[in-house]
């Protein structure tokens, strides 16, 4: 009985030794291979950077890079004898078109940078009262937000982020051309510290205001100008974001009344939802004395298209 019991415990003692060599064999192989891992993943890296690199390259010499994002909003609405709403009878239709467009060419020694920002947007309501029914005259004869604003930036690079250029940018609106409106022209630096930021500071601005209120005269000035372009896409929840972000001002050198000086902010969000069609949010802040003394402003949500190419 005691050589069984001896032999059962010689054998459970040689099991626990092989397992616990085993592991030791596993675990020093896991630490061989983690460092291997380690030493190819650097390599791996290094090698990322220089494909970064060359399509870096690559992009320069192909040539125009373009890019297109739209926003779309329709909204309608209609009530027929509906007796716990204010007008029991009426109808509404919305609808807001959101562009924002560039194409540029960007070489080792230079760069053209085009940009176009448009939204626009109509509404109509149609209210009556029992069988008298108010004038309805359509969709398109009721516009509420129309921006357009384009620009076009010209640089020759002193070095990798700074560059001497000239721009010129009209401020206005599609339907009201210039009425009212900025043109400005003018040169001096553009800083790029990064692919997706673009910043022009110009001390030499030739601004010229177009006046469209009444007993207020167009007039022009010289001054600075700053504007930025950010541009982004990057991805949340495995689905792709785009965001284009636009702040010009013009600071005059001399004062004149009203002030001419004025800034603008104009973003666009787009989230995507199924390959290049998503949700889109237009904003923006402007403010202008000569053309009103109040912050104007505008928001738009609708659905979204990006492109590019």
């Amino acid at each position: 009985m005691k050589n069984i019991t001896s032999a059962i415990a010689f054998f459970l003692l040689s099991v626990s030794t092989m397992h616990a060599q085993n592991m030791d064999t596993l675990l020093s192989h896991k630490a061989d291979l983690q460092a291997v891992q380690a030493m190819y993943q650097g390599k791996v890296d290094s090698l990322q950077g220089l494909i970064n690199k060359l399509n870096g390259e690559i992009e320069i010499l192909s040539g125009w890079q373009k890019g297109l994002s739209g926003t779309i909003g329709f909204d309608f609405n209609k009530s027929s004898n509906w007796v716990s709403s204010p007008n029991p009878d009426a109808g509404s239709t919305s609808l807001n078109i959101g562009v924002t467009a560039f194409a540029n060419k960007i070489s080792r020694k230079s760069f053209w940078r085009n940009k176009a920002l448009i939204n626009k947007s109509w509404q109509d309501v149609d209210l009556s009262k029992g069988d008298m029914a108010a004038e309805k005259d359509g969709l398109f004869e009721n516009g509420t937000v129309d921006i357009l604003n384009v620009s076009s930036l010209f640089g020759l690079k002193l070095g990798e982020h700074i560059a001497i250029s000239t721009l010129g940018e009209l401020n206005t609106s599609v339907e009201n051309f210039f009425n009212p409106g900025t043109f400005d022209i003018g040169a001096g630096v553009t800083w790029t510290p990064a692919s997706s930021l673009v910043v022009v500071i110009h001390p030499l601005n030739y601004h010229y205001a177009f006046s469209g209120v009444d007993d207020v005269k167009s007039t022009g000035s010289l001054g600075a100008k700053v504007r930025a372009d950010f541009t982004k896409n990057f991805h949340v929840g495995g689905k792709n974001v785009a965001w284009s972000s636009t702040v010009t001002t013009f600071i005059p050198y001399k004062e004149k009344d009203p002030t001419l000086f004025e800034y603008t902010w104009i973003n666009s969000l787009s989230f995507q939802v199924w390959k290049a069609i998503g949700v889109g949010v237009g904003f923006g802040v402007r403010n202008a004395e000569f053309e009103s003394k109040k912050v104007q402003s505008y928001y738009s949500l609708g659905l979204s298209y990006n492109f590019q190419k």
